[in-house]
């Protein structure tokens, strides 16, 4: 009912009301008069009112923001805690078990792989070179007499192969004995900085307690180490994509595990995964960082955001525009919920327009007054 109409409604009872009162108290003219003049009061009451508001006659639109629907990647994750960790840690240690002799380097100083770091005591190994050079000499002075001798066709070839063959021989011994000499030199098996010197003189690699400690870091090999519970070992496996955040220093990295481990630890009932990192000044060692592992991915997936679904008795629904511009629902299948964002299986078809704001106020079929 419109305006004018519930005022000549209200016009009508209040005609009928006095009426009825005035009988006893005034005549028939004078009631007469009283009763057009409200009448004109009302009807000047119903232009003003009909001027201000519009006719209800007219189609009701309603201003709302739409999203045009095309595929996206969409991914699951969970997240978890992890450290900087290092790929690269060794303790160099001798071939053989010896006295330390020497320390050559440094905590904190550059070495190179092959480097040596520490020498053992070899001095029985000195004295049998000694002894070596000795018998070579002498070796070598027989065998150059007997090649003298053979020259001028004195003695047996058989005298000069023997002492040839003894001469080479001591040389051969020597060289086992210097490669041997070698075991007792301590080198770095990598490149890197040397993060401990636990070690003296005097000390040695034999002992059981307390055993010598020359640690070697690679800083330029960083990884990221974190353990995952075990209900997440069937999605989380090597090659998982995994999204890296620094909160301390404001930095991200989008990559992906290159191990997972394949035991469960029985004590903390998770398993590590390791995820390298690229070679950079501000990973440090020991740095907390969260570390997101996708569990799902899709990367064709329409997707929306959780706020947007209706839920009904009979299912799920989203507002669309539709050809006419109005707003239609429409039944939708839902998948995966990550990050108050929802995957739509099915109900959705590329370039469709869902209402993405002013939802709030729409009823199906409702003109829509589409905005930026």
């Amino acid at each position: 009912m419109n305006y004018k109409s519930k005022l000549l409604a209200l016009s009508g009872i209040a005609l009928f009301a006095l009426s009825c009162g005035s009988k006893e108290n005034k005549n028939d003219k004078t009631e007469l008069a009283d009763l057009k003049a409200k009448e004109k009061e009302i009807q000047a009451k119903i232009a003003a009112l009909e001027l201000k508001s519009p006719s209800t006659d007219s189609a009701r639109k309603i201003p709302v923001v739409i999203t045009e629907m095309n595929p996206e990647s969409f991914s699951n994750y969970i997240d978890v805690q992890g450290k900087v960790d290092l790929d690269e840690v060794v303790t160099a240690i001798p071939e053989v078990p010896g006295i330390i002799n020497s320390i050559l380097v440094k905590q904190g100083q550059h070495v190179t792989k092959g480097q040596v770091v520490a020498t053992l005591r070899s001095e029985t190994v000195d004295r049998g070179i000694d002894q070596l050079d000795q018998q070579i000499a002498f070796a070598k002075t027989l065998y150059d007499k007997q090649k003298r001798l053979w020259d001028q066709e004195i003695g047996t070839e058989i005298q000069l192969l023997s002492a040839k063959n003894n001469y080479e021989a001591l040389l051969k011994q020597k060289q086992t004995t210097l490669s041997n000499k070698n075991s007792f030199t301590v080198v770095s098996p990598i490149d890197g900085i040397v993060d401990a010197v636990n070690a003296s003189v005097g000390q040695s690699y034999a002992s059981p307690v307390n055993p010598p400690i020359i640690r070697i870091i690679n800083t330029g090999k960083l990884r990221v180490k974190a353990d995952i519970p075990e209900n997440y070992a069937p999605w989380v496996k090597t090659g998982s994509i995994a999204r890296l955040l620094f909160a301390d220093i404001k930095d991200s990295l989008n990559t992906r595990v290159t191990y997972a481990e394949k035991v469960i630890n029985p004590m903390s009932r998770t398993f590590a995964v390791y995820i390298p990192l690229p070679s950079h000044q501000k990973y440090q060692p020991n740095m907390a960082v969260q570390v997101k592992i996708a569990t799902y991915n899709n990367a064709h997936a329409f997707v929306l955001p959780v706020s947007l679904i209706q839920k009904t008795d009979n299912g799920e629904f989203v507002y669309v525009a539709d050809n006419d511009n109005r707003a239609r629902l429409i039944p939708v299948r839902l998948g995966n919920i990550y990050n108050n964002k929802v995957e739509i299986i099915s109900g959705i078809a590329p370039g469709q327009k869902v209402i993405s704001g002013g939802y709030e106020e729409l009823n199906e079929g409702d003109f829509l007054e589409i905005g930026n």
